[in-house]
């Protein structure tokens, strides 16, 4: 591949948080999502020790430098309920019933509740992301997704996720460095994120601290209601909470460098999710906190976006590399 054309990519990270489109969005299929041409680039992976935030417990601490080579897509939104819809009506897959839910403050097993009605106050929209999915349903739709347009669409990997939740820049959340810790109000939150607000303390009954803004949604909000990061992607903080590829783990000692997932032969028993709710507290809406949940996991808070690797097929016909293509989605094959 020229290397014009990866400097190109890589002037997507000199964007300020303030942008508002992306490098290069493309579609696949007329189902598909829009994906994000991401440029290849380092990032810090984690939060500095000594954060007022950070979470040792979680393995965000201490931070690693992360260099993804190539670049990849990923998409601009959360996968919909109207997207999921067509995958069950066309795919013969069909999520069962049974997903932990908010109830009195709680979260609570139900088993009549499913992706179809999650249990919010309303019932969800075909462009809200679709929940109460685990992370195998999540991969059966990308496995669907694939077939049907002969591309390769999968989960991002972790590193993948926080890379793209910065939006070129090292903060904590995408849209800048002030007022953004429980103790000071969050007034930058509500444009760019559905969070847990001040109007929305009283529908959970969490008592949790919460942005000191009104995001205009209680529970879960329209995919790219919200201002997106200077990658063009919207929601990856707040909304709901993102299945990665990786298996979680509670350090970051021996994950590989170059952007793969973190995942070994046999399964694991923890997935890592990021990104933060409509539920989270300020702490917990972060690109650098990190969640875990056991694959078999459904809630009303939890659901995903896909990404692909960028193939030869993706780049001009003058700027083909001869190089093997490289894979940021591949796995590690052993525990660590």
């Amino acid at each position: 591949m020229k290397s014009g054309y990866l400097a190109g990519l890589a002037a997507v990270l000199a964007v300020g948080a303030q942008a508002q489109a992306p490098a290069s969005v493309t579609r696949d299929c007329g189902e598909c999502p829009e994906m994000l041409l991401v440029p290849p680039g380092e990032f810090r992976m984690g939060t500095r020790p000594g954060g007022s935030e950070a979470n040792r417990a979680t393995g965000e601490v201490p931070e690693v430098l992360m260099s993804l080579g190539r670049p990849f897509f990923i998409a601009a939104r959360e996968i919909t309920v109207g997207e999921f819809a067509l995958f069950v009506e066309e795919g013969g897959y069909d999520p069962p019933r049974g997903c932990r839910v908010l109830s009195g403050g709680q979260w609570v097993e139900d088993p009549e509740r499913s992706w179809r009605d999650p249990g919010f106050a309303l019932p969800p929209g075909p462009d809200d992301p679709v929940t109460c999915i685990d992370w195998e349903d999540a991969r059966a739709y990308a496995q669907w997704l694939s077939a049907r347009s002969g591309r390769s669409f999968r989960l991002p990997a972790e590193a993948e996720w926080e890379y793209v939740a910065r939006g070129g820049t090292d903060f904590a959340r995408y849209w800048g460095s002030a007022d953004t810790r429980e103790d000071q109000p969050v007034t930058l939150a509500c444009d760019y994120a559905n969070v847990l607000d001040a109007g929305s303390v009283s529908l959970t009954g969490l008592g949790l601290p919460n942005s000191a803004c009104r995001d205009g949604a209680a529970e879960v909000s329209e995919a790219g209601r919200y201002r997106p990061n200077a990658f063009g992607a919207y929601d990856m903080i707040g909304n709901v909470r993102e299945w990665t590829q990786d298996c979680f783990t509670a350090s970051y000692a021996g994950r590989p460098r170059d952007g793969r997932a973190w995942t070994w032969q046999g399964g694991c028993s923890l997935k890592s999710v990021r990104g933060g709710s409509w539920a989270s507290q300020p702490s917990q809406a972060r690109a650098g906190a990190r969640d875990s949940e056991p694959p078999s996991r459904r809630q009303s808070d939890l659901g995903f976006r896909l990404a692909r690797d960028y193939d030869r097929v993706d780049a001009p016909a003058d700027e083909v590399s001869t190089e093997p293509d490289g894979s940021p989605g591949a796995v590690a094959p052993t525990e660590p």
